[in-house]
């Protein structure tokens, strides 16, 4: 790969290259970073959390246009692009007002009237490694605890979402970071690798798939390093007997095509009860079949392009494969624009084990559906995956609901609610979706070394 190139997904047109940068401005980019890090883990935590507030406040200021840019630059829906700019917004105002107290020294007296004091200090230079579907939230919500915390970081975004990592960079600048604590960088795989192993270099956070993640995690271990890594996701959405049909049915639509189905959290198998199979199919058949899709910038568009060429490729391959090994379609759209990375919204049942709507994660406008006959098989359905990021039950009865979301094996369980990342509380998974936590206390801490002074 010699450059990063943006493409426009619903015209198919590019718009705009970008070169990678020789080894010899990576060297640049390293001492810069070291440099500016220095200086920055000595600033006081109130201080970074001024320069925050005015990048919130600039990143609201600037909603429509980095919306546009999205949608432009990998086919997000507007209006979903506008909240997920506002979001970021929030994340910076989250970390600007308790970053503070949740970094403050621990004390604690021992015996002999000894103190220990826990203190929490920057590692250094983080690496963070992000995907395309939600091109600033991505950054900001990994950036900002980060840096907040005396680090600096690299920020390498996805080769298709360019121009959304340089707007965003501008913002940062504009913002008034320190040249350096926060610097964007357009490099391929082999010069990751070599990025890791610089001593400079203290962790990595990774967003992206379970190749990536495990390769990455290969890298970081083998120099001894921290790696966080939020990968990708199979989510059960389990429809007990006695849940609320019509809001389930709500929730499914926008658990599954939120972001035009491309989404590490969004809802992809559906777990229904026998008992509610029936209904929750007739009624889920009757909102897809009038979602609205087509240029994304339009305002009564639903579900716009798939980012990539090849992501619409792999994604019909996955569902032509499970036709192939008995799945069936119970609805698919007919009508598609000509032009553009569109797969139609669809629905599949009756999914063999060793089709990949089963075991694999399907990454576009496609719903998987699965009937159990009693809680055990549904609870058994939603745990027989690789992965395990995020899931959600449905039912009437919320303390039931808790002692399911007991069994459930993933990072995140939402009662009659679809998941979503908040600021405030930690975010990852379990199993091959990843390991560490984002965002929240956690998240903060993640990249500090959390140091015990006794005396």
């Amino acid at each position: 790969m010699s450059s990063f190139v943006s493409v426009n997904p619903f015209t198919e047109k590019q718009l705009a290259t970008f070169p990678i940068l020789s080894n010899k401005q990576i060297e640049s980019v390293l001492e810069k970073a070291d440099a500016a890090q220095k200086k920055w883990k000595i600033v006081g935590v109130n201080d970074r959390a001024r320069l925050f507030l005015k990048l919130a406040e600039i990143i609201k200021q600037n909603a429509e246009q980095l919306a546009a840019l999205a949608t432009v630059e990998m086919g997000k829906p507007f209006a979903e692009g506008k909240a997920e700019v506002l979001k970021c917004a929030r994340g910076c105002e989250y970390y600007a007002g308790h970053a503070a107290h949740i970094l403050q020294t621990q004390i604690s007296k021992i015996e002999n009237e000894k103190e220990v004091q826990i203190v929490f200090e920057p590692m250094g230079i983080v690496l963070g490694i992000f995907p395309w579907n939600f091109p600033y939230w991505q950054i900001i919500r990994s950036a900002t605890p980060v840096v907040i915390a005396g680090n600096a970081m690299l920020v390498k975004p996805s080769p298709n979402t360019p121009q959304c990592a340089l707007a965003m960079q501008r913002i940062i600048d504009e913002a008034g970071f320190p040249e350096g604590v926060i610097q964007t960088i357009f490099v391929d795989e082999n010069q990751i690798e070599n990025i890791i192993s610089d001593k400079r270099i203290k962790a990595c956070t990774l967003t992206g798939s379970e190749k990536a993640g495990s390769i990455v995690a290969s890298t970081a271990a083998k120099h001894i390093k921290k790696a966080v890594l939020e990968l990708g996701g199979s989510d059960p959405f389990l429809v007990l007997d006695d849940a609320n049909i019509d809001k389930a049915v709500d929730g499914a639509i926008i658990g599954r095509f939120q972001n035009n189905g491309q989404s590490c959290i969004a809802a992809k198998r559906f777990i229904l009860h026998q008992k509610v199979a029936n209904e929750f199919i007739e009624k889920l058949t009757k909102k897809v079949s009038v979602l609205k899709v087509g240029d994304p910038i339009k305002t009564e568009v639903n579900i716009g392009p798939l980012a990539r060429k090849d992501l619409l490729e792999k994604l019909k391959k996955q569902v032509d494969d499970s036709l192939k090994s008995g799945a069936k379609i119970i609805f698919q759209q007919k009508e598609i624009p000509a032009t553009g990375f569109f797969y139609p919204p669809t629905i599949l049942s009756e999914i063999p084990e060793n089709s990949p709507a089963y075991s694999e994660e399907l990454f576009g406008p496609v719903l998987s559906v699965f009937i159990a006959n009693d809680e055990n098989e549904m609870i058994n359905i939603a745990n027989d995956t690789s992965f395990g990021l995020g899931s959600s039950v449905w039912t009437t009865n919320i303390e039931h609901g808790k002692k399911l979301a007991s069994e459930i094996e993933s990072g995140n369980v939402f009662i009659n609610a679809v998941v979503k990342s908040d600021p405030r509380f930690p975010f990852g998974g379990v199993k091959h979706s990843g390991f560490g936590r984002e965002l929240g206390e956690y998240g903060l801490k993640e990249f500090c070394n959390i140091k015990t002074i006794q005396f």
